[in-house]
C-alpha cells in the first residue's frame, strides 16, 4: 500500500487489531470487518484501517473468536487527501490552504470550493496585484496578462462558468462563502490551483536554477553569462 502520509510504498505491519464485527451473509459466506492500526516504517506516522472480508468463527468451551480474511480495506486515518505533494517552491501560506481544500473535498465540496476560490483570489491579489470589484473581473484582468499559457487561461476562465457566477453572485463577490456548488466544481477548482502553482511558483524557480547552472558552465568556459 501507499502510505497516506508520505506516499511511500510500504508493507504495513499491524500493531493491533480489533474484534471482527459481523456485517452480512452473502452466498453462505460470513462477511465482516475489523479495525487495524500500524505505523509507517518510513515516516513512522499512524495509519488506521477498516478491513472488510470473510471470517471464520471459532467456538470452544470457554470463548468464541473470529478470524478475518481481509479482501479490501479503507483508510480511516489520516483522512485520505486528493492533494498531490506540493512543490517546495510554493509559499507555505498557499500550500496550507490548498491542502485544506483537498482534505475536505469529499466531506464537503462546498467548503472545498470556497477555500479554492479564496486561494485563487489570494494569488491574483498578492502575486499579480490584480484587484477589482469581484473575482469575475479579476479573472478578466488575469486573462489579459501577457505570457499566460492558453491552457491555463482556459482553465481559469472556466472557473466562473462552472461556478455559475451569474446565478450565485456570492461566488463572485464573497469567495469564501459556503454555498451550493455544481457537480465537479470543487474538483475543477483544485485542478486550477495546481496549474496556477506550477505556472506562478514552480516553473519560474526551476528555470532560474537552470539558468544559474548554465552560467556556471559558461563562466568556466570563459564565455559571457546567459541573460
Amino acid at each position: 500500500m501507499l502510505c497516506p502520509h508520505c506516499e511511500t510504498g510500504i508493507k504495513l505491519d499491524f500493531s493491533g487489531t480489533s474484534n471482527v464485527y459481523p456485517a452480512e451473509h452473502k452466498a453462505k459466506k460470513q462477511w465482516g470487518f475489523d479495525l487495524a492500526h500500524g505505523f509507517c516504517p518510513q515516516c513512522e506516522q499512524l495509519i488506521v484501517l477498516r478491513r472488510y472480508g470473510t471470517y471464520w468463527q471459532h467456538d470452544d468451551e470457554f470463548e468464541s473468536s473470529r478470524e478475518l480474511f481481509s479482501e479490501s480495506e479503507e483508510i480511516l486515518y489520516p483522512v485520505v487527501r486528493r492533494s498531490k505533494p506540493v512543490d517546495p517552491e510554493v509559499p507555505e501560506r498557499f500550500k496550507n490552504e490548498y491542502v485544506e481544500a483537498c482534505a475536505v473535498q469529499e466531506i464537503s465540496p462546498k467548503a472545498s470550493a470556497a477555500l479554492s476560490r479564496r486561494l485563487l483570489q489570494d494569488i491574483l491579489h498578492n502575486h499579480f496585484n490584480l484587484k477589482a470589484r469581484s473575482l469575475d473581473k479579476e479573472i478578466d484582468l488575469f486573462l489579459e496578462l501577457p505570457g499566460v499559457p492558453q491552457a491555463l487561461s482556459s482553465q481559469v476562465d472556466a472557473v466562473r462558468n462552472i461556478g455559475n457566477f451569474a446565478a450565485h453572485p456570492l461566488k463572485d463577490s464573497s469567495t469564501g462563502e459556503i454555498i451550493d456548488v455544481e457537480p465537479g466544481e470543487a474538483e475543477w477548482l483544485i485542478g486550477t490551483i495546481e496549474a496556477m502553482f506550477d505556472f506562478v511558483f514552480v516553473q519560474p524557480k526551476r528555470l532560474e536554477e537552470l539558468r544559474k547552472r548554465l552560467n556556471v558552465k559558461l563562466a568556466a568556459a570563459g564565455k559571457p553569462p546567459m541573460k
